[in-house]
């Protein structure tokens, strides 16, 4: 797999990064998300610590899933494999924090992890844990719910976009 560089975006309510991938065999259109794999993956991550650029993070509290952030990821997704946009915000300018707002998910802290070209979720927290400020995000001990959701379309650029949001309740 190879990757472009990723590129960090900090917004005022959360923290955001994004990466793009693609495969060098085949172009891949097709994804899912298993609740309890995503979890286990994200949380074997935290439970071990990781270094994060220059960074060390110790191990973190595991992260419980959240239905809620799971529609906002699903959106997200869903929006960008269909528009065809590679973004922490959609066309009209709506922002993470806007979309987790809309959802009635009261938040103090919330972020998101973007990949694209993914053909699974192993891959997809992998380019997180390998990218600086994803694993930042994914290590955040502040955060204790997330969701991670991946939608394809064979007419998009990338294929696959996955999309993990990570929140922390009020």
């Amino acid at each position: 797999m190879s990757c472009i560089p990723r590129l960090p975006v900090l917004a005022a309510a959360g923290l955001l990064a994004f990466t793009l991938a693609s495969t060098a065999h085949a172009f891949v259109t097709h994804c899912s998300v298993q609740a309890h794999e995503a979890l286990r993956q994200i949380n074997a991550a935290r439970a071990s610590g990781q270094r994060c650029g220059w960074r060390s993070m110790g191990p973190a509290p595991a992260l419980r899933w959240d239905a809620t952030l799971q529609e906002v990821a699903s959106g997200h997704s869903r929006d960008m494999a269909h528009r065809n946009y590679f973004d922490h915000r959609s066309p009209e300018g709506r922002t993470v924090s806007e979309r987790v707002t809309a959802s009635h998910y009261k938040f103090r802290l919330v972020g998101e992890n973007l990949a694209g070209g993914d053909a699974s979720i192993a891959s997809a927290v992998q380019g997180w844990i390998d990218s600086p400020h994803h694993c930042e995000n994914l290590m955040d001990p502040r955060f204790n719910d997330v969701a991670v959701a991946c939608v394809g379309d064979p007419r998009s650029e990338w294929g696959t976009y996955w999309t993990m949001v990570l929140g922390r309740r009020q």
